[in-house]
């Protein structure tokens, strides 16, 4: 009898991000700007007061709020 394999994914995908995303957005992190600077702090600021799982928490309900009142 063989065992039925673990899935170690956690699950089908929800939200895909493109390379072009990624770096746009790492771009702005990095950026000396007024935007770059409120997105580092912001970083920080979650980083200094929430645990792993409450920041991933936070991103994820980010990215839901931002898909579900998108303008395309």
């Amino acid at each position: 009898m063989s065992l039925k394999p673990i899935d170690l994914t956690g699950g089908k995908s929800v939200y895909c991000f493109n390379q072009h995303q990624m770096d746009q957005a790492n771009k702005m992190f990095m950026e000396d700007s007024p935007s770059g600077d409120k997105v580092r702090k912001a970083v920080g600021d979650l980083e200094s007061t929430h645990t792993r799982n409450e920041q991933a928490t936070i991103a994820f309900m980010i990215i839901q709020h931002l898909n579900e009142t998108s303008e395309f």
